[in-house]
């Protein structure tokens, strides 16, 4: 019942002209996993298909949240 672990290329690109800093996590040719925003020193991650918001003190555990989410429930 487990799902065979794959690794999943994906690129992680910074937004410019947004008030606070923000990045974009893609899956390059496939589609946008979700964006990740740093708000009061902690970082939030939105999944751009269910718009879960998970929330984290660091951008690499952000980033992590934000896959372990695509690769669990939207992949």
């Amino acid at each position: 019942m487990s799902k065979k672990p794959a690794n999943i290329q994906i690129e992680v690109n910074e937004l410019k002209g947004k008030k606070q800093p923000t990045w974009e996590v893609v899956i390059p040719g496939k589609a946008s996993i979700g964006i990740i925003e740093e708000i009061e020193g902690r970082f939030r991650a939105t999944s751009t298909k269910s718009t879960t918001q998970l929330f984290d003190k660091t951008l690499e555990a952000s980033l992590n949240s934000l896959l372990a989410h695509y690769a669990l429930h939207e992949k």
